[in-house]
C-alpha cells in the first residue's frame, strides 16, 4: 500500500502526464496557486537588488527595535504600548527581509521544518504575548515585567533561529552555556 504522501505524488504524476498527453491544463494546488500569487506580485528580481531589497529591510527593522528602546521608560511608567508595538513591529520587518532572499513561500516551509518549528512556535508566540500585553485595556499585575521578560524570550527565540542555518552554531552555543552554567 502506498502512503498519503507517496499517493499524493502519484497523483500529481498522473495529473502532469495527463496533461501533457492531452494538452490540458492540469489543476494547480492550494500551494502552488499560493505560490503564484506571490511571484506575481513581485516582478523577478536580479540578487543584487535581492540583497539591496534585504538590507534595506533589515536595517529598517532594526532603527525601528533600537528606536523602540527610547521608549523603555514609558513602559516602565505604565504606558507600553509604544515601546512593545514599535519592537515588534521593528522584529516582523527585520524577519521579513528574508523574503528577498528566498521568497515568502521557502522561507515560511524553512520556518516550519523539524529543526526550527519549536524556535518560530516561541517566537511568533511571543510576539502576539507581547502585542495582547500591551495593547489589552484591562489591567495585567507586572505588566512591565512580564512585556521585558517576552521581549527577552522572543530575542532568545530569534537567535535560537537564526543560529539553525549556521552549521554547528547551536551546538557551540549549547556546549559554551553548559560549560558556563556548570563552571558557577
Amino acid at each position: 500500500m502506498f502512503g498519503a504522501s507517496e499517493g499524493g505524488s502519484l497523483e500529481s504524476l498522473y495529473q502532469s502526464t495527463r496533461s501533457l498527453l492531452t494538452g490540458e491544463p492540469r489543476e494547480r494546488s492550494a500551494t502552488e496557486q499560493l505560490e503564484d500569487g506571490c511571484c506575481e506580485g513581485c516582478p523577478k528580481m536580479s540578487y543584487k537588488q535581492r540583497l539591496i531589497g534585504f538590507a534595506l529591510c533589515f536595517g529598517l527593522g532594526v532603527l525601528i527595535e533600537f528606536g523602540s528602546f527610547f521608549r523603555l521608560v514609558e513602559l516602565v511608567k505604565g504606558n507600553p504600548k509604544p515601546f512593545a508595538v514599535c519592537y515588534t513591529v521593528g522584529n516582523i520587518i527585520s524577519i521579513c527581509a528574508s523574503f528577498f532572499l528566498s521568497g515568502p513561500w521557502n522561507q515560511a516551509k524553512k520556518m516550519f521544518a523539524k529543526t526550527r518549528v519549536v524556535a518560530t512556535i516561541v517566537y511568533v508566540s511571543t510576539i502576539v504575548l507581547t502585542l495582547f500585553c500591551a495593547l489589552y485595556e484591562g489591567d495585567i499585575p507586572g505588566r512591565a515585567a512580564i512585556i521585558i521578560l517576552l521581549i527577552i524570550v522572543q530575542m532568545c527565540a530569534l537567535l535560537w533561529y537564526m543560529l539553525s542555518f549556521i552549521p554547528y552554531a547551536r551546538e557551540l552555543v549549547s556546549d559554551t552555556c553548559r560549560r558556563t552554567c556548570c563552571d558557577c
